[in-house]
């Protein structure tokens, strides 16, 4: 008996020696191998928790809402902060706008999309663009379209009018500092050049 409670210890020790080998190689290898692997796993894992949290939505209304909680519940730091010198504007298909939809499980349409723009005063305002509310025209060809043709005075505002020559039909939120809202269906907006130089739809025509 005696020599067989030894054995056990002894497989014990050895089963211990391989689980501690293990955790070494894996807190030693943590940037590459099976440490990264492990590592992604449980980031996704967070990903997969975050949105669990948050219903998908996938209607403008509900989109331009969802984005306002991102900023004012402060559920992603690309919107909750405040920019300093200029405007921060995130379009829905450039990669920082598919990450915020990613974080807040928001589905847009095929053929929509929208701007969200943190002004550096701290009003928030999103401009959801609908294809159906404007002849078809998608959102990537309204913006193939501009930039083709920006440069030609196109999308520019008339001298004599003051008014934008290029107008859409929109859906607004706009946001004070504080979190209170108001929202605009169906109003008009424009086409602009955006605070990082590409283009961007804001509401209003003048």
């Amino acid at each position: 008996m005696r020599k067989e409670k030894g054995q056990d210890i002894i497989e014990y020790a050895l089963m211990l020696a391989m689980v501690v080998g293990i955790g070494f190689g894996i807190y030693s290898y943590g940037g590459s191998g099976i440490g990264n692997s492990i590592s992604n796993v449980f980031n996704n894992a967070g990903n997969l928790l975050d949105k669990a949290a948050l219903p998908v939505v996938s209607s403008s209304d509900d989109i331009i809402k969802r984005l306002g909680d991102g900023r004012y519940q402060n559920l992603v730091d690309m919107l909750h902060r405040t920019p300093t010198g200029s405007a921060l504007d995130i379009a829905s298909n450039s990669p920082e706008g598919q990450a915020l939809e990613q974080k807040l499980n928001i589905q847009t349409p095929e053929g929509d999309g929208w701007y969200a723009r943190v002004n550096t005063n701290g009003y928030f305002v999103v401009s959801y663009y609908s294809a159906a509310a404007n002849k078809g025209v998608t959102f990537d060809q309204l913006q193939n379209d501009y930039t083709g043709n920006h440069d030609k005075d196109k999308y520019g505002k008339d001298s004599r009018t003051g008014y934008y020559k290029t107008t859409i039909k929109i859906n607004e939120g706009y946001y004070y500092p504080d979190g209170t809202s108001k929202f605009y269906p169906g109003t008009t907006g424009h086409i602009e050049v955006g605070p990082n130089g590409s283009m961007s739809i804001y509401p209003g025509a003048t």
